[in-house]
C-alpha cells in the first residue's frame, strides 16, 4: 500500500503523520513551501503546488499510490467561509483525482465539512433547535467554503460511479495543540494568559467539538478500513460556548475575566451523528474536559 498525504503540514496532517506507521506502508506526503521537521525517516516528503498540472502529473507518476487522504484546502481563519479561493480548490482536486485513477488508485478520502448541512435563513428559522446532522441528508450549505465542498463531493461521485474509491469524511469541529490562537478555544486559552477579557457572543450556542488526535485517528481507521462513502468525523455530542469559557477559565483561575454577551437567542445544538465511525472500529481518546486540559497544558508549557 502506498499513501499520499495532502496538506501534511496542516493542523490535522501533522498529527496525522505522526500517527501512520512507515514499516506498515509506504508513506508519502506533500508540501507546498515550508517542510515540516518530522522524526519518521521513512515518510517522503514532496514539494508540490496542488494548483500546477505538471507538477501534479508528476508526483503522481513517481508515487503511483493506491491510496490518498486529502486534506490540503484553503483554511486562512475567518477568511475561507466566503473566499474565492474555495473555487479553485474544486478544480485542484478533481485534477488530482483523475491523475490518481490514472494508476488505477483504490482509495480517495477527502475532508469535507459540517458546513455543508445547513443554511444561514434555516438558523434563523430555529434558533432554539437541536440538529443531529446525518450522513444520509442533502447538504445545504449557504457560505462559499460549504458550497464549494458539496459540489467538489457531487463531481467526484460522478466520476467515480464505477470504481467505488470514495470516501468523503465531513469534519466538525476541530481544536487542540498547534491550532490557530484566533480558534475558540486556544481564544479563551490565550485572552486567559494576557489576562484580557473574553468575550463570548454567543455563550449558548452548543456544537461538536473534537480533538485533533481524534480526528488523525479517524482518517487512520478510514485508510486501513473498507468503508467507502460518506461519513462523518465527530464526537457525536455538542457543548455550549459558554461551557467550554468556563471550564478553561476555573482550571486557569481566571474566572472574573468571563463576559458573556447575550445579545443572540441562538440555543442551537449542532452535533454530527457518528454511529458509522464507531461502527468501524473508531473511538475518541479524549473527552472534551480531558482534550482541553491537553490544550490548557499545552499553552502553560509553551508561553
Amino acid at each position: 500500500m502506498k499513501v499520499l498525504v495532502t496538506g501534511a503540514s496542516g493542523f490535522i496532517g501533522k498529527n496525522l503523520i505522526n500517527i501512520l506507521d512507515p514499516d506498515d506502508y509506504e508513506i508519502h506526503a506533500i508540501y507546498n513551501q515550508n517542510k515540516p521537521i518530522n522524526d519518521l525517516k521513512k515518510i517522503t516528503w514532496h514539494q508540490v503546488d496542488l494548483f500546477k498540472d505538471e507538477e501534479v502529473k508528476e508526483v503522481m507518476k513517481v508515487i503511483k499510490p493506491t491510496h490518498i487522504i486529502h486534506l490540503a484546502w484553503y483554511a486562512e481563519h475567518g477568511k475561507f467561509w466566503n473566499s474565492d479561493k474555495n473555487i479553485g480548490w474544486v478544480d485542484a482536486t478533481l485534477k488530482l483525482f483523475k491523475e490518481f485513477k490514472k494508476f488505477n488508485g483504490k482509495k480517495f478520502i477527502v475532508s469535507g465539512t459540517k458546513a455543508e448541512y445547513f443554511d444561514g435563513e434555516f438558523f434563523e428559522e430555529h434558533l432554539n433547535s437541536e440538529f443531529e446532522c446525518l450522513e444520509e441528508m442533502e447538504p445545504n450549505p449557504d457560505t462559499l467554503y460549504g458550497k464549494s465542498k458539496n459540489l467538489l463531493h457531487k463531481n467526484l461521485k460522478d466520476l467515480d460511479k464505477e470504481n467505488k474509491s470514495l470516501v468523503w469524511a465531513r469534519i466538525f469541529d476541530t481544536y487542540g495543540p498547534h491550532e490557530n490562537e484566533k480558534k475558540f478555544c486556544s481564544y479563551v486559552i490565550k485572552s486567559a494568559q494576557d489576562n484580557q477579557v473574553i468575550s463570548c457572543n454567543n455563550p449558548l450556542l452548543e456544537m461538536d467539538f473534537l480533538h485533533v488526535k481524534d480526528i488523525a485517528t479517524a482518517f487512520k481507521v478510514i485508510l486501513l478500513n473498507n468503508f467507502i462513502g460518506t461519513i462523518n468525523i465527530s464526537s457525536g455530542e455538542s457543548i455550549s460556548l459558554k461551557d467550554i469559557s468556563e471550564y478553561i477559565l476555573k482550571k486557569l483561575k481566571k474566572e472574573e475575566l468571563l463576559e458573556l454577551n447575550y445579545h443572540s437567542k441562538d440555543h442551537r445544538k449542532i452535533f454530527g451523528n457518528n454511529n458509522k465511525l464507531k461502527s468501524i472500529g473508531w473511538s475518541a481518546e479524549y473527552e472534551i474536559e480531558s482534550g482541553l486540559d491537553n490544550l490548557i497544558n499545552f499553552y502553560l508549557h509553551n508561553k
